[in-house]
């Protein structure tokens, strides 16, 4: 009876090993279970909502200063055109110029060479004539009352020049003869192209104007 009892229990305690064994084995797969992993574990790549875009603070709004054309007078202003441009702009050879001062006005003129007519002593002229911007109504009434006295009345409005732009002129006797006045920045600029078997014309003032506003 000694020896089964002692068996049993040896039975019975083997058993248990067993099942805690078992138990064992059991929890350590579970564990292997959940340590497993499916598909890339590192992050995909991050999304982008395209190229960024500049915004409106990004965009400067004022023009710089410094690109401006300095807006000059006198000797300085006569000497931004050669005289060969001077002879292109008129259609006709001119000298070299000659730089005055009239009061509150600077004055360029160019004049042809020789007489193309004798209506008209000396033939071509091209001027060039700066002031102060506040003079700007007078010399408009000066070159309209030199105009019309020889009887050119054609004054136009010269759109997108300058502040404030017209000309003035005609053809008188075969001779044509234009005048035209400008205020931008400040200053008045003036202009004449006259001359028989010449190119002036509203166009060439209203181009030569405009060239003169780009260089100074």
């Amino acid at each position: 009876m000694l020896e089964i009892t002692t068996g049993s229990r040896r039975s019975r305690g083997s058993l248990v090993s067993s099942a805690v064994l078992g138990l064992a084995l059991i929890l350590t797969g579970c564990a292997a279970e959940e340590t497993r992993t499916y598909g890339p574990t590192s992050a995909g790549p991050t999304k982008t909502s395209g190229p960024r875009t500049s915004s409106p603070t990004d965009v400067p709004t004022t023009e710089d200063p410094a690109l401006a054309p300095v807006r000059v007078t006198g000797s300085a202003l006569c000497e931004l055109f050669s005289t060969a441009e001077i002879s292109d702009v008129l259609g006709l050879a001119v000298g070299k110029v000659v730089v005055s001062k009239q009061g509150a006005y600077s004055v360029c003129t160019w004049k042809t060479t020789k007489a193309v007519n004798a209506k008209v002593p000396g033939g071509g002229i091209v001027t060039i004539t700066r002031a102060d911007g506040n003079r700007y109504t007078e010399f408009s009434k000066k070159i309209t009352a030199i105009a019309t006295a020889k009887k050119a009345k054609g004054r136009k409005v010269l759109d997108g020049v300058g502040d404030q732009a017209f000309a003035i002129g005609a053809s008188v006797s075969g001779v044509p003869i234009w005048n035209a006045a400008v205020v931008q920045g400040g200053l008045l600029t003036g202009v004449e192209v006259s001359g028989a078997k010449s190119k002036a014309s509203i166009a060439t003032v209203k181009a030569f104007m405009i060239e003169i506003l780009a260089r100074g």
